[in-house]
């Protein structure tokens, strides 16, 4: 697809649940990224559309399923979108979960400039919203989160009731690699222009993936100093106390150059104590797309992890 049609599509898209019939160019729009699951199985009901966050419009999926044991909810990361997130919506599909997933704010077909916020806290409204407004069958509701979804999840969790019976946070960003080399940065650029150039790094094993990356017409090329602001606001106000919602499962490549994975855990472990943290060796940063092989040892030991929790797979 092209960055017009995509255009085209994003304005042509109802309000959530109003039905599929006014939405021209949806289905190759889901082949286009691999996430036309109901295409192929008349028995999963995949119903998506648009909702009101503040001042944004967020792009949301349900996929619905007979015999569900639980709901699971996606929150991908910076720059990332639904789209990108078909093996982990795929995984839940083949697990018996019903999946509730949605493009932030500045990403995907949701509304805002690309990549940009103001503030973290319109991240985790935008999950608070969207629980809000669909419904889902009467099964538990656990989050896997990526990079920022992981950092919206922990501002959710200190601004919202906790509705989850689990918590999987991949990559999960609480500051960036070479962090005090990007706030000095940010501290001089920002007066002169609102964003930098986006380097593609090798992030994931996973060749394809990478390649499609550079090809996604809703990728961005640029990052948003504003991001970078907001993200600076968010560090120095976030509290390093126990959020009280639980232990997380938390999944870390060693090979992650994106975020200061380090201090990110020792962190993480301090908001969600009594955490399990698991290391794979050679994975980047990108972990809901990384090789067959590593999504597999991740996968099978979240489902593991979810059991522990009581959510039945």
């Amino acid at each position: 697809m092209t960055p017009g049609q995509l255009q085209a599509l994003r304005q042509r898209l109802p309000r959530f649940g109003a039905g599929p019939d006014t939405r021209d160019g949806f289905a190759e729009y889901c082949h286009f990224y691999g996430i036309d699951f109901a295409a192929h199985d008349p028995a999963l009901e995949h119903v998506a559309g648009l909702i009101d966050s503040g001042s944004f419009t967020l792009l949301v999926h349900r996929w619905v399923q007979p015999g569900a044991h639980s709901n699971m909810v996606l929150v991908h990361g910076y720059l990332d979108h639904t789209g990108l997130f078909g093996k982990l919506v795929e995984w839940g599909l083949a697990n018996a979960c019903n999946v509730l997933a949605f493009d932030l704010p500045g990403h995907g077909l949701s509304s805002g400039e690309p990549g940009a916020i103001n503030d973290f806290g319109d991240y985790s409204r935008a999950i608070a919203d969207v629980l809000a407004v669909v419904t889902l069958p009467q099964r538990p509701l656990w989050v896997m989160a990526q990079s920022t979804g992981a950092a919206a999840v922990i501002d959710y969790a200190v601004r919202y009731e906790w509705p989850f019976k689990a918590a999987v946070l991949l990559a999960p960003l609480v500051r960036p690699a070479g962090w005090r080399s990007i706030k000095a940065a940010h501290s001089v650029l920002h007066r002169f222009i609102g964003s930098v150039r986006r380097n593609f790094v090798k992030n994931s094993s996973d060749t394809e993936f990478l390649e499609f990356v550079r090809s996604d017409p809703l990728q961005s090329d640029r990052i948003s100093l504003r991001w970078i602001r907001a993200l600076r606001r968010w560090l120095a106000a976030l509290s390093h106390d126990n959020l009280g919602v639980g232990p997380a499962l938390v999944i870390q490549g060693n090979a992650d150059a994106t975020v200061d994975w380090r201090y990110n855990i020792a962190v993480v472990e301090k908001l969600f104590p009594n955490s399990r943290i698991i290391y794979l060796p050679g994975a980047g940063h990108q972990l809901a797309n990384e090789s067959d092989k590593l999504r597999g040892e991740y996968l099978n030991q979240t489902a593991n992890w979810l059991a522990d929790r009581g959510v039945t797979l």
